[in-house]
């Protein structure tokens, strides 16, 4: 008998449920939530069974959840709402085992069936008589922007690594980037990644742009990412600041693609870069990717691809509650 997983993946705003069964079945019972509506994510939870139960579904023995927080400890502090909670508490309240997992760690996981991932490719595999047409078996990466910037890999051995390449440290690569640096320097004592690649990067490098031409305006006061988009065809300052995201955003990928090894496919994922639509250009991302100098060839033999799954957290934590219910404790 097929054992059900009730998922979670928690943001910011919105907590997404749903149910999974058989790895290769589509996800049940999607529900969208808005976290401010509930004082505790138990409280989520409840009601979610609640709807599940209404739609005579099936009821999970195991809860796998994806949260935007570190995640090595019992206590689990989300970064941008204001739930708290106890694995072990709620494993006890809930009567299944829960497993929690850092979100991108979670989208690591959809790598391990990568061949199934609907993508759109920017960069598409070497065809060969034996894979045609297939992500290669070496380690792939998996990163994207949101309100900050996140990347796991999965290796060849199928274990997901995680990382935090937001906080690594900005390094421009032409005088325009250096000026743009300098300019973020007289905010930000340290500029970081997601201090440019980001929803608030967008805005930061929409500020920074300004003040270089003359208008000053500072992080708080610029529009924000949203409204930048909604600019971009008619505003100089906000289409420049779209192409300086998507090349930079390219060099910053590419470089992660060489110091991680990710032979095996490259993948962004966010739904920032869906809300960008035409504005992100996808041309200065790949030229910015395969701009490696004496590694250029070896960038460009890396199949790279947009992710077009609108739950990748949720599929992720669905491949890994698959794997921890063939193996499960409480």
């Amino acid at each position: 008998m097929t054992k059900t997983a009730l998922l979670a993946d928690i943001g910011g705003t919105n907590v997404r449920f749903a149910l999974s069964g058989p790895i290769d079945a589509p996800l049940q019972c999607i529900k969208t939530m808005l976290c401010a509506d509930f004082e505790h994510l138990i409280d989520a939870v409840r009601q979610y069974l609640g709807f599940i139960a209404e739609q005579h579904a099936s009821m999970p023995s195991l809860f796998c959840l994806a949260v935007a927080a570190p995640v090595q400890a019992d206590f689990i502090k989300l970064t941008n709402n204001h739930w708290r909670f106890s694995r072990r508490e709620l494993s006890q309240v809930l009567a299944m085992p829960v497993r929690v997992l850092n979100d991108f760690e979670a989208q690591g996981w959809c790598l391990l069936h990568a061949d199934q991932l609907p993508v759109r490719w920017l960069q598409k595999p070497a065809v060969t008589d034996a894979r045609p047409d297939q992500w290669p078996k070496a380690l792939r990466t998996i990163a994207g922007p949101g309100t900050g910037f996140g990347a796991s890999s999965l290796s060849i051995g199928g274990e997901v690594i995680s990382a935090e390449p937001g906080h690594a440290a900005f390094a421009p690569v032409n005088n325009d980037e250096m000026a743009l640096l300098r300019q973020l320097w007289q905010w930000f004592p340290r500029v970081t990644v997601e201090h440019l690649i980001s929803g608030p990067g967008i805005a930061n490098i929409y500020c920074a742009l300004s003040t270089l031409a003359g208008q000053s305006i500072k992080p708080g006061a610029a529009p924000n990412a949203a409204e930048i988009v909604e600019m971009a065809d008619r505003h100089a300052i906000a289409q420049q600041t779209l192409q300086y995201f998507s090349s930079i955003m390219g060099g910053i990928c590419g470089d992660m693609a060489l110091t991680k090894g990710s032979r095996g496919g490259f993948v962004l994922s966010g739904n920032l870069i869906h809300k960008l639509g035409k504005h992100f250009d996808e041309h200065a991302f790949v030229r910015r990717f395969t701009d490696k100098g004496n590694f250029s060839d070896w960038c460009r033999a890396i199949p790279l691809a947009c992710l077009l799954d609108e739950f990748p957290g949720l599929t992720g934590c669905a491949v890994y509650a698959h794997r921890s219910h063939n193996t499960l404790t409480t």
